[in-house]
């Protein structure tokens, strides 16, 4: 079994864990506002980079293309809710309650891909909630 994806993992979570660290940074002396204007041009610059670099193909083929943008469109809408509470709460306890998004992916994708989850990972799911609830009380 190959697992160079674990390589990748691992780069993503010190990426977004860096990413969270410099946010809070940014927003105690920027603000939300101007936080998410100054990550929103950085983000275009990285995006249009890869796209440039990338080649990718941007008409419209399919509707997997509008799944795309939505995406994209929804990522910077969280970017932007998290900078908020980031700006609003200590940055500890937004990340790990950002951090179960997750748990959002996979109601939709039982209810509506029909995917399925095993016992072990509904106790997970439940063991995440319980470390969000320990770790947010007083």
């Amino acid at each position: 079994m190959e697992y160079r994806w674990v390589f990748f993992v691992l780069l993503t979570l010190l990426v977004w864990g860096c990413w969270g660290f410099l946010t809070r940074v940014a927003a105690a002396s920027l603000g939300w506002r101007d936080t998410t204007a100054i990550a929103a041009i950085g983000n275009m610059i990285a995006a249009v980079s890869f796209i440039m670099l990338s080649r990718a193909e941007l008409a419209p083929q399919s509707p997997s293309w509008f799944a795309a943008l939505s995406a994209g469109v929804l990522g910077f809408l969280g970017a932007l809710t998290f900078y908020v509470a980031v700006d609003q709460n200590p940055s500890s306890l937004v990340i790990v309650a950002t951090s179960l998004y997750p748990i959002i992916t996979i109601i939709l994708s039982v209810l509506l891909l029909g995917e399925n989850m095993s016992v072990r990972q509904m106790v997970g799911v439940a063991f995440a909630i319980l470390a969000l609830i320990l770790i947010s009380g007083r």
